[in-house]
């Protein structure tokens, strides 16, 4: 657990502490640095250890998860985020004692894991608007969905939509573009509602330029899991996928932003290499 991230309050994180300490070949380690979970669950690998829970956002169950990728030991979590994507997605419980409980004693199944460049991610990743709200959504001191869209709103008044080379030479014009392994963003922001995170397929979601009054309808269709019905989205599955853009890439990985030093992207899935504990 990192004590400084998510959305939960340190009573509530004490109570996390106390309820993991009365349990039975558990024991809670929390987090220094970035990129300090990831070796956590490096080594639990090589000793063996059977399941490594995340306590927290998404950024911190791809920090967890990237550590356990083809390896014996499986990922659970306990969702205290702002989104909690891929613990929605595989219908594991939100109130905490109920996840710790879940997390102890569910079985694993396995699920894919998506690359961009050599950058895995279990949920979604893209470029374009998404990346944006997301890097401007880090800056901010309070988190969770409210927060979001304020940044998403101010993001939207200065964003302009990019021209970007696919895989097949074909230049579009995006507003954003998401690979999606699983359903949603988080928060039930269902970007690509008929993903499956065990199928061995990526779906590419391109939103096309819209008109700023079509701003709500869209926003409403993204939380009805019907976006894909808009005259604006355009959908490809594939297992590899390759994108363009004359200026380096602002990316976002599970909500996690990140800026690239190159203008080449490239989209790759491993099928079911990563144990984990829910419902796919």
């Amino acid at each position: 657990m990192n004590l400084k991230s998510g959305t939960t309050t340190p009573a509530k994180k004490n109570k996390i502490k106390a309820i993991i300490s009365k349990l039975p070949d558990c024991e809670l380690i929390f987090t220094e640095y970035v990129g300090h979970a990831t070796e956590i669950a490096q080594k639990a690998v090589i000793e063996g250890i059977e399941k490594v829970v995340a306590i927290g956002g998404d950024g911190t169950v791809n920090e967890v998860g990237k550590g356990l990728i083809g390896s014996n030991t499986a990922l659970g979590i306990v969702p205290i985020g702002s989104g909690n994507g891929l613990a929605r997605h595989l219908k594991i419980p939100l109130k905490t004692e109920k996840a710790i409980q879940f997390s102890v004693n569910q079985p694993f199944a396995k699920i894919d894991v998506c690359f961009l460049n050599d950058i895995p991610f279990f949920c979604t990743a893209g470029v374009g608007f998404d990346a944006e709200v997301a890097n401007e959504f880090s800056k901010q001191p309070s988190r969770g969905l409210k927060t979001y869209a304020k940044m998403a709103l101010k993001s939207f008044r200065t964003f302009k939509p990019e021209c970007y080379t696919f895989d097949n030479q074909e230049d579009k014009t995006a507003f954003a573009i998401t690979f999606a392994n699983a359903t949603q963003y988080g928060n039930n922001a269902m970007i690509s509602p008929k993903s499956k995170i065990d199928d061995g397929l990526i779906e590419m979601v391109v939103l096309k330029p819209f008109p700023f009054g079509a701003a709500p309808i869209i926003g409403v269709r993204l939380f009805r899991g019907t976006l894909p019905n808009s005259r604006y989205i355009e959908m490809q599955s594939g297992e590899n996928f390759s994108l363009k853009s004359k200026k380096d890439f602002l990316i976002h990985y599970d909500g996690e932003p990140l800026q690239l030093d190159t203008n080449e992207i490239k989209v790759s899935i491993k099928k079911q290499s990563l144990k984990i504990i829910g419902y796919v």
